[in-house]
């Protein structure tokens, strides 16, 4: 399948989409809110089970 607007004239910025390893080296990880949220989510979905179980 072709795309009518495709301009193959256009040229890709790599210098924009590029990700140093410096910056994901030096990134500092919020571990604690991440297991935060994935806790919320297990125990959300737990309750939810519990809850479906009781209406059938």
């Amino acid at each position: 399948m072709e795309t009518t607007n495709h301009n193959p004239d256009i040229i890709f910025d790599e210098d924009l989409y590029t990700i140093e390893w410096s910056d994901i080296e030096n990134a500092e990880m919020d571990y604690e809110n991440y297991l935060n949220d994935i806790e919320n989510f297990f125990r959300q979905d737990f309750e939810n089970d519990i809850f479906e179980e009781d209406t059938l």
